[in-house]
């Protein structure tokens, strides 16, 4: 059940709907609900190619690497990595298919500036690294509601 539920919560999150309420814990009934207070989190998604120009692709290892050394220490409380495939048009027009990695942030509202300037980092870090033109942002204008 849990599992479904973390499904679930994950399709949402990937959907976008706001305001979102996620709560790992039981399932309320509709009259315990109210006592349920959510906090308000922003949420940004980065996208991120893992094709290397000459055809190779970040390997889970350095992947690995990378989450460890520029993700992890500036969220330490916590994100969430999906797997994909994306295809884009770069910058000569031609179309590109290739494995793709999202990471999903949900920061407080009280952080929302020094959370956004580390994603900017993670970014700067990863085209640098990796030789990549970009890594695609997308933040929701909107907080979602959060409980834990």
């Amino acid at each position: 059940m849990k599992n479904r539920l973390a499904v679930a919560a994950t399709l949402i999150l990937i959907l976008g709907l706001s305001p979102i309420v996620l709560n790992a814990g039981p399932i309320l009934q509709p009259e315990h609900r109210a006592a349920i207070v959510a906090d308000k989190f922003y949420r940004t998604e980065l996208y991120f190619g893992r094709s290397i120009k000459g055809g190779d692709v970040v390997s889970e290892e350095q992947w690995r690497q990378f989450l460890a050394t520029e993700v992890t220490p500036r969220f330490p409380d916590g994100f969430t990595v999906l797997e994909g495939y994306g295809q884009y048009r770069d910058k000569s027009g031609k179309i590109t298919s290739e494995p793709s990695t999202v990471i999903v942030f949900l920061y407080p509202a009280a952080s929302k500036k020094n959370s956004r300037a580390k994603i900017d980092e993670i970014r700067a870090a990863y085209v640098k690294k990796f030789d990549q033109e970009s890594v695609l942002r997308m933040d929701f204008r909107s907080p979602v509601e959060v409980v834990f």
